[in-house]
């Protein structure tokens, strides 16, 4: 039988370094070929993090845009937020975030993909929903203090309107946004059929 080409790597300890209402830091000792390293990381408290690409009747794309302390700009970006409720579902957190952040409502969500962000960071696992039909029905804007700015896009002209905003510079583009469209083009694709 052959070996694996990555050896295999086991945590001995994790200690937490840091912590706050969101998430903690913590350092790991990983054992690994030659011995034990450390090995440093965000845990969030609730990792799963739902993003929905909500589509309109006419084929037009919902986003938001808002300011982001991390990278100092304001992010175009899909709605999305927190599964941080125990008695939520992922669909129900999906259809509460859109309204929230939009102010629309969709017929259908259907969960297409759910995978870690960045593996090598954090805990955080990206859960895609596909929304069709969406329409307004709300404010939206966000609650609390968010800001919230959105923006409705035709689906067939959105990757080359992403690149261009993302080279203007005025704006980030948070690159889960052209590998969710990609991810539902499978779904979208088969419905233009």
């Amino acid at each position: 039988m052959a070996k694996p080409l990555i050896p295999k790597r086991t945590i001995k300890a994790e200690e937490t370094l840091w912590s706050c209402k969101y998430f903690d830091v913590v350092e790991y000792t990983v054992q690994g070929k030659s011995g034990d390293r450390p090995y440093y990381s965000v845990k969030r408290r609730h990792f799963n993090t739902i993003h929905i690409l909500a589509l309109t009747p006419k084929d037009e794309v919902i986003l938001v845009k808002q300011f982001r302390p991390p990278v100092g700009k304001r992010v175009v970006e899909l709605p999305a937020g927190l599964c941080d409720n125990p008695d939520e579902e992922p669909e129900d957190a999906a259809r509460r975030e859109l309204m929230e952040e939009t102010g629309f409502e969709a017929d259908e969500f259907d969960l297409i993909f759910s995978g870690p962000i960045s593996a090598g960071l954090s805990n955080e696992v990206f859960n895609l929903f596909l929304a069709t039909n969406a329409r307004m029905t709300g404010k939206g804007g966000g609650v609390g203090n968010e800001a919230i700015e959105v923006s409705i896009l035709p689906r067939r002209k959105l990757i080359d309107r992403l690149i261009e905003i993302s080279l203007e510079g005025d704006a980030l583009v948070d690159a889960k946004l052209p590998a969710a469209l990609m991810l539902a083009s499978k779904y979208i694709l088969a419905s233009d059929d």
